[in-house]
């Protein structure tokens, strides 16, 4: 049975691969190395870095699988890397007038490990 945390968890993961397919001439065009600091990789910051949370809470608040929650950071850094990359190779392998980006990928492994740092340092002393 999937708890509470899983449920936040998976649903994330939906609207982040939905987020994916949608057109992307929303944000600002910026030149390729400057495209690190553009504004949407905020947007990448935050959603990975969430998504980080949410699979730290939810694999370390399961109990059917002790492995999960002894190294809950672990996969959970692995989980939304993993997210993270395949979301951009899904824009660049498809036609949804979306396009992969290195940059994109950067942001989203950065949100990650922010993610985990927000964890640490806020929800788990709590």
């Amino acid at each position: 049975m999937l708890q509470k945390n899983s449920i936040y968890l998976i649903v994330w993961t939906l609207i982040i691969l939905l987020l994916t397919i949608l057109p992307g001439g929303y944000f600002p065009k910026v030149p390729s190395f400057m495209d690190l600091f553009s504004p949407d990789k905020l947007v990448h910051f935050f959603i990975f870095g969430f998504l980080t949370i949410l699979a730290i809470m939810a694999f370390g608040r399961q109990y059917s699988f002790q492995f999960l929650r002894s190294y809950k950071t672990l996969i959970a850094l692995i989980y939304s890397i993993s997210l993270g990359a395949i979301t951009e190779l899904l824009q660049g392998l498809m036609n949804w007038g979306r396009q992969a980006s290195i940059y994109d990928f950067i942001a989203n492994t950065i949100g990650c490990f922010i993610g985990i740092l927000i964890y640490n340092k806020v929800i788990k002393k709590k």
